[in-house]
């Protein structure tokens, strides 16, 4: 491993006293490897659901993956795959940073997946629907991992337009939305793996946000897989 490589690996701008994230092997030019996956879902009946057929796909260390695919297609099974999800067969056809997606732990502190249920789920409660949030000031959601990274969650802060001092329960969903981006990219990774989660976001927050991604391919060599629908371009 090159000693640039090193240096972001164990720093990565967290505040003094954080304990370091942990080391991965040097996995060369090829973040995403994945050899002739097939993967299927089983249904009621015990039937075999195929939704991934003898795919191959390699991502290089840095790359930018635009994911485009109709409602069902498989987009959000693959980055379930690759964040480490469901378990696959053969046990070796999908590595990440040079590792097994599902078995080796270590990449749970190196990728970052973000869908669009976080923060949006509801819960039967008293006969009804009670969304999922609770009386918390932004600030206090995560807060050991918000302090670890000062500088990068105050950089999220005024990309995204978020106020620390929002409560969650008062939040709309597009401000929600904006909170969930900020906690999941806090924490630096090397892999970041998004399913359509700008959707909620007005055009000027999404631009910006877009803009910084590219800055983290640029600058920190982060490899972003992003899937979205056919009618996010309708």
């Amino acid at each position: 491993m090159m000693a640039e490589d090193t240096m972001v690996l164990k720093n990565n701008g967290a505040a003094p006293g954080v304990k370091p994230l942990p080391s991965i092997p040097d996995y060369g030019d090829e973040a995403v490897v994945i050899k002739n996956l097939s993967f299927a879902y089983e249904t009621p009946h015990k039937r075999q659901k195929l939704v991934l057929n003898g795919l191959d796909l390699t991502l290089r260390r840095g790359s930018r993956c635009l994911l485009i695919g109709a409602n069902g297609s498989g987009k959000s099974t693959l980055l379930k795959i690759i964040a480490g999800r469901h378990l696959v067969h053969p046990d070796d056809s999908v590595t990440i940073l040079g590792l097994n997606s599902f078995r080796d732990t270590r990449l749970n502190f190196h990728r970052a997946y973000l869908d669009v249920e976080w923060g949006m789920r509801l819960v039967p409660f008293a006969g009804g629907n009670v969304p999922l949030m609770a009386d918390i000031a932004v600030r206090e959601m995560m807060k050991k991992l918000q302090e670890s990274y000062p500088d990068r969650r105050d950089e999220l802060v005024d990309i995204l337009g978020i106020d620390l001092d929002w409560r969650m329960h008062q939040l709309s969903d597009g401000q929600r939305r904006r909170v969930q981006i900020m906690i999941g990219l806090v924490r630096p990774y090397k892999i970041l793996l998004l399913d359509e989660i700008t959707t909620s976001l007005d055009v000027c927050v999404r631009q910006d946000l877009l803009k910084w991604l590219i800055k983290e391919t640029q600058e920190r060599d982060v490899t972003i897989l992003y899937a979205v629908s056919l009618n996010f371009y309708a």
